[in-house]
């Protein structure tokens, strides 16, 4: 699974740092539903990429954006997950000094892979 964060200038590195150790634990905890092994997800197996955005980026300070497999249970109730993670993103920032507007958006898809390999 896979996190982008895109933060602006005025966002501080110690927020940004207490994101990076955190936020897998939280989206982990959010994500992993009852079932096989494609339910189950650690914190290990959260990638995260932090970017900085634009001067012109009117949107909020911290944007993330989480790309995970759709499976039946994650897809049912999409924003209630949003919500959850929001709140618990929010909570992490305030305890970490920062006042910051956060925008969350899950995308939940379908992961194929296509490979082709040279036969000698």
């Amino acid at each position: 699974m896979n996190a982008t964060i895109v933060h602006k200038t005025n966002v501080t590195s110690g927020v940004l740092d207490d994101l990076a150790k955190e936020l897998p634990g939280i989206l982990a905890d959010e994500l992993e539903v009852p079932g096989g092994n494609l339910a189950i997800l650690k914190p290990e197996q959260v990638s995260l990429e932090f970017s900085q955005a634009s001067p012109r980026d009117v949107g909020s300070d911290i944007k993330i954006m989480v790309f995970a497999k759709g499976i039946f249970p994650r897809l049912s109730n999409e924003k209630e997950l949003a919500n959850k993670i929001l709140e618990k993103v929010v909570l992490l920032i305030t305890k970490s000094g920062g006042e910051y507007s956060v925008d969350i958006r899950l995308y939940f898809m379908e992961i194929g892979v296509a490979e082709h390999s040279l036969r000698l």
